[in-house]
């Protein structure tokens, strides 16, 4: 049996179609909702997000961001919900959910952590940690290119 995975999209969105491309490579029962299409109300919204910090989906780079002025008060969860029902644009996307556990954005060694997937027969979070362990090097090598 296939591992069910629902995954929240909009084509328009920075990272969605690689991340969907990603998964589509996958052996899963792959569930594709596209936002732009069939956007989340209030009540799906209320039972995707849980109890979960509020910070994690709020798009802080969305024009929506701007025009309901969270930069200086973000209000109650109960008002962000409703604010992301009226305008999916302030929703962090890609959503990825598998049973219980849920990734929020294009971190795709995230995803491959919580569908306990191995990168080319190695465990994805040691390949992660390489490759922020190369990013940090490279950092250096610049700064120190700089002096």
């Amino acid at each position: 049996m296939l591992r069910r995975v629902d995954f929240y999209t909009d084509p328009e969105e920075p990272g969605c179609d690689e991340i969907k491309e990603f998964l589509v490579t996958l052996d899963l029962d792959l569930r594709i909702r596209d936002l732009s299409i069939r956007p989340l109300g209030a009540e799906e919204l209320e039972r995707l997000i849980r109890h979960i910090d509020m910070k994690h989906f709020i798009n802080t780079a969305s024009k929506a961001f701007k025009k309901f002025r969270f930069d200086k008060v973000i209000p109650s969860r109960k008002e962000v919900i409703e604010l992301m029902a009226s305008d999916n644009e302030l929703m962090r996307k890609p959503i990825v959910v598998a049973g219980r556990l849920m990734t929020v954005g294009c971190n795709r060694f995230k995803i491959m952590e919580m569908l306990q997937i191995k990168n080319n027969g190695s465990d994805p979070m040691e390949s992660a940690r390489a490759n922020n362990n190369r990013e940090a090097r490279e950092s250096k090598d610049t700064r120190d290119s700089k002096v």
